[in-house]
């Protein structure tokens, strides 16, 4: 009961379906739906599109509308056959009966040509007759040559052999619009053995058309840097010279290079001397209108992803890095390191001087002790105040007094327990000077925040997208950079990239730019010992730059697969490493430096100036006490004789 009522059904739309499609057009019979049904088994396709009048057995079309999706195209309805597809459609084949037939050729073809459907969006099967006195060859680039068929196309014809009911299949496409259209047998189809393909066909259409025969592709970049008196592609294609200079664009063109030797094609570029911009009336200038106007293929140099340009041109994967960063000449905390003192805090220090000084305490309690229990009667000694703090002294500076000194058991334990502590604190201060004499100086300006409230001044680059990356933002604190760091100064610290790496090396500002072409011109303005003082801050994202075709391009396929391959083998980051500026080992450079020289020394040395002046001084007031002491002493003692001879 069922089958019936899917029968009945059927008939019905069997007979809707004549209705609408027209007679002009060639009908479709049981073996050529058939051939199709296999034809989408073989491309993986649920989606189908019949071009062509509707007869047949109602068991053909069942086996069809159980497992696929169809669709009739009707010309006379007034139904467009452009109308019939629309954007991110799924992919679909298209059955068209009759390869020669004029009435398909006016309907089906100049739309599908006029519009670029002969692409690998639709697989297209095309069914024709062989012929006796022509070959398969000239039948097909006849009735297909006059169309825009590209190298993505996806079209295969079957041509039937006379008098049988099997077809031949050929693969058509055209590697460029100047060359002659591309037939290559691909397999055949007969009732009995089904759709049957040669081996070379089980690979993916772009590994079987990877050699494109030496036709030449147009592509475009920009050159914004070059010399006066340079050749654009020498220019170009010198990877050994002036590499500070476009960089990014001469990187790029080193790939497209291999990707010319992998395709076996040339490259012609055109150049330019901006990437592009939007102009008033809608057209673009630059890299971007050679690409939209068609004038050329493919950018040979990185266009930033944009929000914009996507309505016009299409991306490839990243084919560069580009890493905008902060950066300056990290400022030293002092000019002369107290590297003495450094180690141990001034709490410590205090806390050094008050064991000094309660163990010299003690000890004068002690030295009482021991003059009243050993001492002989009748005999001396020296201050005891005097005394115990010299010997505590000497105890610190490990150079602690005669075994025989002392006799009591407390004294001796005083004496070693200061003698311990001594050496614990003398090893631990002895190995963080020798620690901070190897170890880099810790750096405070790590982040946007310390560079903002820091005294450094601040500026950027004069590039477009250093102004969109500080203006188009919801980060305040990148905003008040900006405002009132950047442009606080008339005029602004907005300057070209050599301006910036000058300031750079006299010091005391951050740059914001492109830091791998900032590096380069660094290189050559500072020493090893002022390149290691460099500091970077990033606080955005680097940027991605990729090569961009025109919408719907043919070129798509093969230039993703050449960007994925050249990743995927590490091609893309070895180039990478030979346009990346070499950075010495600041690890090596420190250790090579480290000596304890006079701007270490210098504070040992105004130590112990000062205590000579300070001794000296001591002294000098110590002879003015002696000499008015004498003086003193001399005056009273003449005044006694004086007395004492009036007295007589």
């Amino acid at each position: 009961m069922i089958k019936l009522q899917v029968k009945i059904i059927l008939w019905i739309f069997i007979i809707w379906a004549r209705r609408l499609c027209g007679a002009q057009i060639e009908s479709i019979n049981s073996n050529e739906l058939l051939a199709f049904e296999d034809f989408l088994r073989a491309q993986h396709l649920k989606h189908a599109l019949l071009l062509g009048n509707c007869s047949g057995q109602i068991e053909n079309y069942k086996r069809l509308f159980a497992n696929y999706r169809l669709q009739f195209f009707a010309p006379q309805r007034g139904v467009q056959f452009r109308e019939l597809f629309y954007y991110a459609a799924p992919r679909t084949a298209l059955l068209v009966p009759a390869l020669g037939d004029e009435h398909t050729k006016r309907w089906i073809y100049e739309p599908a040509s006029a519009e670029g459907f002969f692409n690998n969006s639709q697989a297209w099967l095309l069914l024709g007759d062989s012929q006796a006195n022509r070959s398969d060859h000239q039948i097909i680039r006849q009735h297909l040559s006059p169309y825009n068929i590209s190298i993505d196309a996806d079209i295969t014809v079957a041509m039937r052999e006379q008098r049988a009911a099997n077809w031949l299949l050929y693969d058509v496409y055209r590697l460029g619009q100047q060359t002659p259209l591309m037939v290559e047998l691909k397999g055949h189809w007969s009732r009995a053995e089904g759709y049957q393909l040669l081996a070379s066909f089980g690979d993916s259409w772009m590994r079987r058309r990877r050699n494109l025969h030496n036709i030449t592709l147009i592509g475009s970049t920009a050159l914004i840097e070059k010399p006066a008196d340079m050749d654009d592609l020498s220019y170009l294609g010198n990877d050994r010279e002036l590499l500070q200079l476009d960089p990014m664009q001469r990187k790029t063109y080193q790939l497209f290079l291999l990707m010319g030797r992998m395709y076996n094609m040339s490259l012609e570029v055109l150049f330019r001397d901006t990437w592009g911009q939007l102009l008033p009336n809608g057209s673009w200038s630059g890299v971007m209108g050679h690409i939209v106007s068609g004038e050329a293929h493919f950018s040979v140099c990185p266009i930033r992803f944009v929000t914009e340009r996507n309505h016009y041109i299409q991306y490839t994967p990243p084919l560069h890095t580009q890493f905008i960063h902060f950066l300056f000449r990290h400022p030293r905390r002092n000019s002369i390191r107290n590297i003495f003192f450094e180690p141990l805090s001034t709490e410590v220090w205090w806390c050094v001087l008050g064991l000094m000084v309660g163990s010299a305490l003690l000890l004068v309690l002690h030295m009482r002790q021991e003059r009243r229990l050993l001492q002989p009667a009748g005999q001396a000694m020296e201050r005891p105040v005097s005394f115990a703090w010299f010997t505590i002294l000497e105890t610190y500076l490990q150079q602690g007094p005669a075994a025989d000194q002392f006799r009591l058991p407390s004294t001796r334990l005083l004496i070693s327990a200061s003698c311990i502590f001594s050496f614990m604190l003398m090893q631990f201060y002895g190995a963080f000077i020798v620690g901070s004499l190897l170890s880099d100086s810790p750096r405070s300006i790590v982040n946007l925040q310390a560079l903002y409230e820091s005294d450094l001044e601040i500026g950027m680059e004069d590039i477009a997208y250093n102004f969109e990356l500080f203006t188009n933002t919801t980060n305040q604190l990148v905003r008040d950079v900006y405002s009132q760091r950047i442009c606080r100064t008339r005029p602004p610290n907005i300057l070209s990239i050599e301006e910036g790496a000058q300031r750079i090396r006299r010091g005391g500002f951050a740059f914001h730019t492109a830091i791998d072409r900032l590096y380069r011109l660094l290189s050559e303005l500072l020493d090893e010992r002022l390149f290691c003082e460099l500091q970077e801050i990033m606080f955005s994202p680097p940027y991605l730059g990729a090569s961009i075709l025109a919408k719907s391009s043919p070129w798509r396929e093969h230039l993703n697969h050449a960007i994925l391959y050249l990743s995927e083998t590490g091609l893309i980051a070895y180039n990478d490493r030979l346009w990346s500026m070499p950075r010495p080992d600041c690890t090596l450079f420190k250790d090579a430096e480290v000596e304890v020289d006079l701007k270490h020394f210098a504070p040992a040395l105004f130590t112990l100036l000062l205590a000579m002046l300070v001794s000296a001084s001591v002294f000098l007031l110590e002879l003015l006490c002696g000499y008015l002491k004498a003086r003193a002493k001399q005056q009273a003692s003449r005044k006694a004789d004086k007395a004492k001879f009036l007295h007589l």
